[in-house]
């Protein structure tokens, strides 16, 4: 994948990296109202069922936080493996 990444210029980079991000936010920003009202309905009013579905995201956020690595020190230009 790394190989793939000097055959484009930082540009590029930048743009597919502001797109997926865009395109990611539209997407779950859009389904989490649909996905909470759903559940609020299936409960009948409750809303115990949008607080689990809130509870579940934040685990997956904070797991998907642990297993990614810091890049802050690593030069990105001359780091290919």
């Amino acid at each position: 994948m790394a190989h793939c990444c000097r055959r484009c210029s930082r540009p590029t980079h930048y743009t597919s990296s502001a797109i997926a991000y865009n395109v990611s936010s539209i997407l779950s920003a859009a389904l989490a109202p649909i996905i909470a009202t759903a559940l609020w309905s299936a409960a009948g009013g409750s809303t115990w069922m949008v607080g689990v579905y809130l509870a579940v995201s934040a685990v997956l956020t904070f797991i998907s936080l642990a297993l990614t690595k810091e890049t802050k020190d690593v030069d990105v230009d001359n780091d290919i493996k």
